[in-house]
């Protein structure tokens, strides 16, 4: 009886960890758009209220991050189809301004890429990629953590849909 209660205390705890866990690496934390500390890549400071009435997508990645380059294509083909739609794509990343003006040089993206001056931890991103989609209100409307086909036409049709 004593065994079985120790399996089961066991058992208990050990999902209690594995979901606490999943939480925080899997599950994308809730945006919290003004504690967002944020400037351009010329250092100056950087808004995300400057994008009224705009639908947008916020990717919080890093140049040294595999799956994050990985989706870059499929965000770029996301941004060319919805750029009708009023969307406003950003990428946000803690690294220094240098590095990220580098990496945008040497990738030749137009993509709006922002720099963090608080690390991403701080905003209880613990892994990325980590995406938002926000409706023209700036309410989140879709999160994901990990690597998405951005491009695919479930997720296309979801953002334009849930975004109206």
């Amino acid at each position: 009886m004593k065994n079985k209660f120790i399996f089961i205390s066991a058992l208990a705890i050990a999902i209690l960890v594995a979901g606490f866990f999943y939480n925080k690496y899997r599950v994308a934390p809730k945006l919290k758009l003004e504690t967002l500390e944020l400037t351009d890549l010329t250092g100056n400071k950087f808004s995300i209220d400057s994008f009224q009435n705009k639908k947008l997508f916020i990717n919080f990645f890093a140049t040294w991050c595999g799956p994050c380059i990985q989706e870059l294509p499929s965000i770029a083909s996301a941004q060319q189809i919805l750029s009708k739609e009023n969307f406003q794509f950003i990428l946000i990343s803690d690294e220094t301004v240098e590095r990220l003006q580098d990496f945008k040089e040497k990738r030749g993206t137009d993509f709006l890429i922002l720099h963090s001056k608080k690390p991403l931890q701080q905003y209880d991103i613990f892994s990325i990629p980590t995406s938002y989609v926000l409706n023209a209100k700036h309410e989140v409307i879709l999160k994901e953590n990990g690597e998405e086909d951005w491009a695919s036409p479930a997720l296309i049709e979801k953002m334009n849909l849930t975004a109206e």
